[in-house]
């Protein structure tokens, strides 16, 4: 049921050409704000998380190799939260980083360090 309700209001803010829809329709993962036991055990949303250690940081950009070897390169946009507050993704640093794909390239949300 909901998510015929979320359908409409998709083609509603489509055809209206308007960002209409709902906080919960916007983001269809949990927000999440720390590091999540179970991504430890590599159990997480394969669609919007990506996990690994850092094996670059620069403004705007992240690269994170993951447990297949596989270098992902992840633009971070202005507004993107690096949490903990404060900290600077470090290489070797054990990584989540939260987002969606667009066009082929993987945009951050939230970056979160493993503490």
């Amino acid at each position: 049921m909901i998510s015929r309700y979320l359908l409409s209001l998709a083609f509603l803010a489509a055809t209206l050409g308007a960002n209409v829809l709902p906080a919960a329709a916007q983001q269809a993962y949990p927000a999440y704000d720390r590091w999540q036991a179970s991504w430890d055990a590599y159990q997480y949303d394969h669609r919007h998380v990506i996990l690994g250690t850092v094996a670059s940081f620069e403004p705007f950009r992240l690269q994170v190799a993951r447990r297949d070897g596989v270098v992902q390169l992840i633009d971070l946009k202005d507004g993107t939260v690096i949490l903990p507050t404060g900290a600077t993704p470090g290489t070797n640093e054990r990584v989540a980083v939260i987002g969606y794909y667009s066009k082929g390239t993987f945009i951050a949300n939230r970056v979160i360090l493993h503490g």
